[in-house]
């Protein structure tokens, strides 16, 4: 790990760098072929790829500028050992149509031109680092934080969390775990009352004043005062309040239902 090399692409020759091995984990995506070890002409091929790189990013903005195009930002450019091959990396808010860069770079330098678009949360992923938490980043440790759709404040809200510098990630939108939770809270409150609702704790009644997801209880307050609060699971509401519903069904027993008289 660490070493690095040279790998066959579908796209042509790369210089890269091991970052996993079969030894210590399976990898999730189909590993590239290695071809050898970056030797000193490798690495003196690489130089000139990445002085050419930054005159294709300068010409590709030299284009957008000519054809009008706007709200585009080219942040990075790979090139093949060969050239023949060159990506060119943008990050744009909106979509737009960039095919009038793409042919007048082909033109310029001869070679296949693709042009890939990366989102800030993307571009953020690839920065890496750790958050608040000390973690490393979930959008740069896990792939799949990218497919879980859009985070923001809403979520936040519907978690009972007013939304604060503490919930918003280095990329500056609401932190991805917020999103990967979403799920939990919305199952657990399909299966809670309501706030405000009025619930029935044997022979008293209360009215439901907040939530308590991890513990998979809810904060009941009995009496007109707020210090007389209590902290109920919904195993002990389930069985005076229906359509309540614990997580766990064998914390409880479903009441039998009433005979019915015989006619």
């Amino acid at each position: 790990m660490g070493y690095r090399v040279v790998v066959e692409t579908e796209h042509g020759e790369f210089i890269g760098r091991v970052a996993l091995t079969p030894r210590r984990r399976e990898p999730y995506t189909e590993p590239y072929d290695i071809l050898r070890v970056v030797t000193g002409e490798d690495e003196r091929e690489e130089a000139e790829n990445r002085e050419l790189g930054r005159e294709v990013r300068t010409e590709a903005q030299k284009l957008a500028r000519d054809h009008q195009i706007g709200g585009v930002t080219f942040i990075g450019c790979d090139v093949s050992l060969d050239g023949s091959y060159i990506e060119v990396k943008y990050q744009s808010d909106e979509k737009l149509d960039l095919r009038a860069i793409k042919e007048g770079l082909e033109q310029v330098y001869e070679a296949h031109v693709a042009l890939r678009g990366y989102t800030f949360i993307e571009r953020s992923g690839a920065a890496s680092g750790c958050d608040t938490c000390g973690l490393p980043l979930c959008c740069a440790t896990w792939s799949g934080a990218r497919e879980m759709g859009p985070v923001n404040a809403r979520l936040a809200r519907q978690q009972g969390v007013t939304p604060n510098e503490k919930i918003i990630g280095c990329c500056g939108e609401v932190k991805c775990c917020m999103r990967y939770e979403h799920d939990a809270y919305k199952e657990f409150k399909e299966r809670a009352p309501f706030k405000n609702s009025v619930v029935r704790l044997g022979k008293r009644e209360g009215k439901v004043v907040d939530y308590s997801m991890v513990k998979d209880s809810v904060w009941v307050q009995f009496g007109k005062r707020r210090s007389n609060t209590e902290l109920i699971p919904l195993g002990r509401l389930a069985r005076d309040n229906p359509g309540v519903l614990p997580a766990d069904l064998d914390e409880w027993e479903m009441p039998e239902p009433p005979q019915q008289p015989d006619s």
